[in-house]
């Protein structure tokens, strides 16, 4: 402790006694300040920056160039999409099965009252016919396109005079740069004088200038995968930039193999008293013999017996190996496609197992994407919150399991027994029975009360 009248201290307290005395009591906190978090500095944003969702570079909106201050421009996504045979493979076979879903649109309160007929009528012709030229499935996979390669599907949405929606027609989204407000979000409608303002949202860069001004009225800018600190969406190719560019230099020693080099690899060895300028004359005068002429690459040729003293002939490249499999499996998991097909063969029960997965992890999500995208539209532009749009299950390709599928319907009221026949393709019953839901119980079919 401390003596009051020397002002010495004492250390006669053990560690692990609190020391009250006088001197600490006069500097409270101090301790607390020794190697301590010390205060905080004051904020220098004024307090209406916070919510701000991302550090963005200052004059964000500035910038004449889409997708700027990204690592991987929209051409080079879009050519390793189209360079590399495997990887245009797997996006087009997801498109193929997203393409060739059935869909309806049908009341969202399936328990409750019945929606006007004429009204869902006209929903369906429209989204028959989405940009009023190409058909739902084709106006998919141009939308679908977009989403895995560069993750910027964007859709115009053009009116009428009264500014109903007429079409929707998709646009290169490469050439659409977000808008950000002040705090990195995308600028929403507000109310000024009574009226609803729709802010610049994004603008369309053509020629390497800004073309065009849309709003949230105009343009529907939909990245499917998102990241809080970017603007763009973050697709399947771009995940996958680097195995790409190794598969595309795998592929160019492959394509080398069959157009270009020596073939067959193989050493000889040449007299000892020829001088450097005589080997390099000779070694020009074999490639330009064997030059774009793959049948004599497979010949045996005849050369001079001091030329052919030495013959040591290499290994043959190994034109497929497991390191192919490793880069298949790689882009075929980042689109969630069952890489069965490219890959040593497995037991069959194995081979149905990792396909139906596939398709459950990889096709079920693009669905809900997509059925999400027209839901919204259907909330906005067509006053229809109580309509949704819904994939329904197609024909099964194989009969018995369709025939398994639609027995467990009809027998429990799910489908009537003409809407059976329908899905086969065949003509209705004329029996009135045929029509109505049954249940199958133990003393036959019995009809369910309405």
């Amino acid at each position: 402790m401390a003596d009051r009248s020397t002002g010495q201290r004492s250390w006669s307290l053990s560690p692990y006694q609190v020391n009250i005395s006088f001197e600490s009591a006069t500097r409270a906190g101090e301790a607390a300040n020794w190697f301590g978090p010390l205060t905080p500095m004051t904020p220098i944003a004024p307090p209406e920056s916070m919510g701000r969702q991302w550090d963005y570079p200052s004059g964000y909106n500035l910038s004449t160039l889409a997708r700027p201050y990204e690592p991987v421009t929209f051409t080079t996504l879009r050519g390793l999409a189209d360079g590399y045979d495997l990887l245009r493979i797997v996006i087009e076979t997801r498109k193929d099965q997203a393409a060739g879903q059935t869909w309806t649109i049908a009341a969202r309160d399936k328990a409750g009252s019945a929606v006007d007929a004429e009204r869902v009528a006209a929903v369906k012709a429209f989204f028959a016919r989405p940009d009023g030229n190409h058909c739902f499935a084709d106006w998919l996979r141009l939308l679908l396109e977009e989403v895995f390669v560069t993750d910027a599907a964007a859709l115009y949405m053009s009116r009428d005079r009264a500014g109903r929606l007429k079409a929707l027609l998709p646009i290169d989204g490469a050439t659409i740069k977000p808008i950000i407000d002040a705090w990195g979000r995308t600028p929403q409608p507000y109310m000024e004088a009574g009226q609803l303002v729709y802010p610049v949202a994004y603008q369309q860069i053509l020629k390497g200038c800004p073309a065009i001004d849309y709003s949230m009225r105009d343009l529907i800018y939909r990245p499917r995968n998102l990241r809080v600190n970017r603007v763009y969406g973050y697709g399947p190719v771009e995940q996958i930039v680097t195995t790409v560019n190794i598969a595309l230099r795998r592929q160019m020693f492959l394509l080398d193999y069959f157009s270009e080099g020596n073939i067959p690899d193989s050493l000889i060895g040449v007299p000892e008293n020829w001088t450097p300028d005589q080997i390099a004359s000779y070694q020009k005068y074999w490639d330009a013999y064997f030059d774009g002429d793959l049948a004599r690459r497979r010949r045996a040729k005849f050369v001079p017996g001091g030329v052919a003293k030495t013959f040591i002939q290499t290994k043959e490249p190994e034109l497929k190996s497991p390191f192919d499999e490793w880069l298949a499996r790689i882009v075929c998991f980042a689109f969630s496609i069952s890489p069965q097909a490219l890959t040593q063969t497995m037991n069959r029960s194995t081979v149905e197992t990792q396909k139906e997965l596939a398709e459950e992890e990889g096709l079920a999500p693009i669905l809900s994407w997509a059925k999400g995208l027209i839901d919204d539209i259907l909330a906005s532009e067509f006053d229809a919150a109580d309509l949704e749009f819904i994939w329904t299950p197609g024909r099964e390709s194989d009969p018995l399991t369709q025939e398994t599928i639609l027995s467990n319907y009809t027998s429990k009221g799910i489908l009537t027994i003409n809407e059976a026949r329908a899905a086969l393709g065949r003509p209705p019953l004329p029996e009135e029975s045929a029509n109505a839901p049954m249940a199958l119980t133990a003393g036959g079919y019995v009809p369910l009360p309405e």
